[in-house]
């Protein structure tokens, strides 16, 4: 049975939203960033379905929470209602990633 312990913590999804961002070429909306996770981090359907609320799934909250960190920390852009694109700043993490990698 899959709990909300098997999820990735909203910090740890900041860097994945990030990377989404990085390769779209027009702004994304909240939920084109949530199934673009579900398919990146290869959520399982039992994960998916994990419940945080009544209007929700874990990994929505979750990812909702990504984005306010990100963008508190200037890697995430909120350019108008529910329109989100990297920074600057993010766009050199990801480049400084690479390097890493």
């Amino acid at each position: 049975m899959n709990t909300k312990v098997d999820l990735p913590t909203s910090k740890n999804l900041v860097f994945p939203i990030i990377q989404v961002l990085q390769s779209a070429s027009i702004p994304l909306t909240k939920s084109e960033i949530d199934n673009a996770l579900k398919s990146n981090l290869k959520l399982s359907e039992a994960q998916i379905l994990i419940p945080h609320d009544k209007s929700r799934a874990e990994y929505q909250y979750r990812s909702a929470w990504a984005l306010t960190y990100g963008k508190k920390s200037g890697y995430l852009e909120n350019l108008s209602r529910n329109q989100w694109v990297i920074s600057v700043k993010g766009k050199q993490v990801v480049r400084e990633s690479d390097v890493i990698l």
